[in-house]
C-alpha cells in the first residue's frame, strides 16, 4: 500500500527503498497514461506525486528519512 511505510518503524531500509521506487514507477506510468488520454490535470498531479516520492527517496539515501506517523 502506498505510503504505508509512514506508519511502521520496523520496516527495513531496503523495503522502504523498494516501496518508494515502486511508488515512483507507478506515478510515472499513471502520468504517461493520463497524458496520453488527454487528462492533463491528472498527469500533472501524478508528476507532482512522483517528484514528492523522489524527494522522499533522496531523504532515505541521505539518512534523514523517518516515518511520519510511527
Amino acid at each position: 500500500m502506498a505510503s504505508a511505510r509512514h506508519f511502521f518503524k520496523s520496516q527495513s531500509t531496503e523495503q522502504t527503498r523498494a516501496d518508494i521506487t515502486d511508488d515512483i514507477q507507478n506515478s510515472r506510468q499513471a502520468q504517461r497514461d493520463a497524458a496520453a488520454n488527454g487528462q492533463h490535470r491528472l498527469a500533472e498531479s501524478m508528476r507532482q506525486a512522483a517528484d514528492e516520492n523522489l524527494d522522499e527517496l533522496n531523504r532515505l539515501n541521505n539518512g534523514t528519512w523517518k516515518p511520519n506517523h510511527a
